[in-house]
């Protein structure tokens, strides 16, 4: 049996081999700690030479931004004649139209840019000139009747330069006359 006992000498160089892996374990630290201090740093620097937002836009695009921008004082406001229209009771697969009349109330010209809906079976049509002050127009809406009966409400939005940017109406009609083996609008939906 063989008893190794360490000496002096052998406990010297043992602390002396433990403080010298401490010291490279301190010296890859630093070198870390340095080379993610160094790459912050250029980080940093290269990030501070972005352009701003603004920058980013063309002239063209800025001009059209500054045309979006409606003071609350002097925008024109659009008031509908009615907030929704009924149709009533309207056959299955026909087309039936209204024309809904507004009114600018605001002080400065009004203008639609768009107009929507929320199906294709409406289909809005708008004015495309300026409204003046006080001044009056409608809006053509036609509506096509599916094959479904029931129930029906679709949505038209208007793009304008109101303060809101958008002004909505409602139409609804009662599809009536649609062939038997069709369900309601209301079995389809559940509504």
């Amino acid at each position: 049996m063989i008893i190794y006992q360490n000496t002096v000498e052998d406990y010297y160089n043992n602390k002396n081999f433990l403080n010298l892996a401490k010291t490279n374990k301190l010296k890859k630290m630093k070198n870390k700690i340095f080379i993610l201090g160094a790459f912050a740093l250029s980080f940093v620097a290269t990030s501070c030479g972005e352009k701003k937002a603004s920058e980013s836009f063309t002239a063209e695009e800025t001009a059209q931004q500054a045309e979006n921008i409606v003071d609350p004082a002097t925008a024109p406001i659009l008031t509908l004649a009615e907030a929704s229209h009924d149709f009533g009771d309207v056959q299955a697969n026909n087309k039936v139209e209204t024309y809904v009349k507004f009114k600018n109330d605001g002080k400065s010209p009004l203008v639609i840019r768009d107009a929507s809906a929320t199906c294709g079976c409406t289909v809005p049509e708008f004015p495309t000139n300026p409204i003046p002050v006080g001044g009056t127009d409608s809006i053509k809406v036609q509506y096509t009747a599916g094959n479904m009966n029931g129930k029906q409400q679709k949505t038209v939005t208007l793009v304008t330069n109101t303060v809101n940017g958008h002004e909505k109406f409602d139409i609804t009609a009662n599809v009536t006359g649609a062939a038997a083996s069709n369900q309601t609008a209301q079995e389809a939906f559940g509504k």
